[in-house]
């Protein structure tokens, strides 16, 4: 997946880390940190690249800090995002001069003005005022009275408080259109979909706003913009029939393991949502993901069917600790082995093994008091138990080294058995564990050694 972009600056190439893109009516914008030390925006109107600009600081009321603050906002890895980006692509850098020829081959005028805006906290507004203005005045020339309207709704907008948009308000070859405005209406959206689409977005999460706006974009082929859509409807007002519909638009687009990626960017926003839970939890099952499994089923507390539970039980006795697992945690999966202390036992002995290595056994009892409830005494928790009975008393250190080794503690048990040795110079059992631990630990030629010595002294004493 895609987490890096190529800037092309005149001559320079910049590569840069994305960040995040938010996602804003017919714009996403793409933040990524450069190698050149600057904060890059790289935009795209309906998946077309416009332009990519470096910005130490976003005006607040701009596009930008709006799509970003208000709107859909997603985080690489995301396969919404790697939509936008094909390996190998390096997107060029232009001046406003050129974008506007750019916009204008591309667009038609009234989309070009409306693309203007986006670019607030990168051009002086002025400049792009006077560009939207330029394709009024042109407008008006060819006696588009209806499309001079739409050009001031834009500005209404972006620059409401300029005295030439307050006056032109007051024209009255304009104001017979305001009406047209006031509502979303079939002729709003056959003689303007921009501002019908913009009208629509500010009243999500309304339910009947959100599915006329979704009509919308699947007129237009919007697919991507209506999944990104259907994903901040959830985030705002999750319901079954909303999630029915993000699924059924996932599949239609997106292979098993894009769509599971885009639930699980979902999932970390809407974690109570149980739909969305249950079904990551039983891809994550028939995946075998135990490493996402476990945080979930540790912060939600879901309840699993006994068919789910087998398998995570079955799971769970493969499973051995990592660095990426948080085993002081998992005690509260214990309730999961009620009524199979077999299955128990060895998780219990796994985590035992990993513990051992940073706490010391009364932690560990107090640990596993979970699984002592839920499966009864077994052998794992008495092992520890006489462990700690065992930790001060200098006559017990040879039992001790044994259930040490049994749990994979080698070095610990190296101590137990050498001060053995120390203590019984003539006994050539803490010689023979040593020669058995130092093999463990891959240490051949001590393990030698120490073989050599064990059969000396058995010569001796026979």
């Amino acid at each position: 997946m895609a987490a890096q972009l190529t800037i092309t600056d005149r001559k320079r190439v910049i590569r840069a880390d994305i960040e995040r893109m938010a996602v804003f009516l017919q714009g996403k914008f793409v933040e990524a940190t450069g190698d050149d030390g600057r904060l890059w925006y790289v935009i795209f109107y309906k998946d077309h690249y416009l332009n990519a600009v470096p910005a130490a600081k976003i005006k607040r009321q701009s596009a930008v800090a709006q799509a970003f603050r208000d709107c859909i906002v997603l985080e690489p890895p995301h396969p919404l995002i790697d939509l936008l980006f094909q390996p190998g692509c390096s997107f060029k850098t232009v001046h406003f001069a050129q974008l506007t020829g750019k916009m204008e081959k591309l667009f038609p005028p009234l989309e070009a003005a409306w693309i203007a805006t986006f670019f607030e906290s990168f051009v002086p507004k002025r400049k792009l005022f006077e560009y939207i203005q330029s394709i009024f005045y042109e407008y008006r020339r060819n006696g588009q009275l209806l499309q001079c309207a739409r050009i001031l709704r834009i500005l209404k907008d972006f620059a409401p408080k300029q005295s030439w948009v307050k006056q032109m308000s007051r024209d009255l070859n304009l104001i017979k259109y305001d009406k047209l405005f006031q509502s979303y209406s079939p002729e709003l959206i056959r003689k303007d979909p921009l501002y019908a689409e913009k009208l629509l977005y500010e009243k999500m999460p309304d339910t009947d706003a959100f599915a006329k706006l979704c009509s919308l974009l699947r007129a237009q082929n919007r697919w991507a913009d209506e999944i990104a859509l259907s994903l901040e409807q959830m985030e705002a007002a999750p319901s079954d029939a909303g999630y029915k519909a993000l699924l059924e638009r996932l599949e239609a687009h997106f292979e098993q393991a894009e769509k599971m990626a885009i639930l699980e960017n979902l999932y970390a926003r809407i974690r109570q949502f149980e739909p969305l839970q249950q079904d990551l939890l039983k891809f994550y099952i028939e995946t075998k993901q135990l490493e996402k499994m476990i945080p979930m089923m540790l912060e939600e507390q879901i309840q699993l069917s006994a068919k789910q539970a087998e398998k995570v039980e079955n799971m769970l006795e493969s499973w051995s600790p990592d660095g990426h697992t948080d085993v002081e945690t998992l005690n509260r999966l214990a309730p999961l082995f009620s009524g199979h202390p077999a299955q128990a036992e060895k998780f219990a002995a796994k985590c035992i093994s990993y513990l051992l290595q940073h706490r010391d056994t009364s932690y560990i009892m107090e640990w596993l008091l979970p699984f002592k409830k839920a499966a009864g005494h077994l052998p794992a928790i008495r092992k520890v138990e006489q462990m700690h009975q065992m930790a001060d008393d200098p006559d017990k250190q040879s039992l001790l080294g044994e259930l040490y080794f049994e749990f994979g503690q080698y070095d610990k048990a190296l101590d137990c058995f050498s001060w053995e040795m120390e203590l019984r110079e003539n006994d050539p059992t803490p010689v023979k564990w040593l020669s058995k631990i130092y093999h463990e630990l891959g240490m051949q030629a001590e393990s030698n050694a120490y073989r050599n010595l064990y059969i000396d002294m058995e010569k001796r004493r026979a």
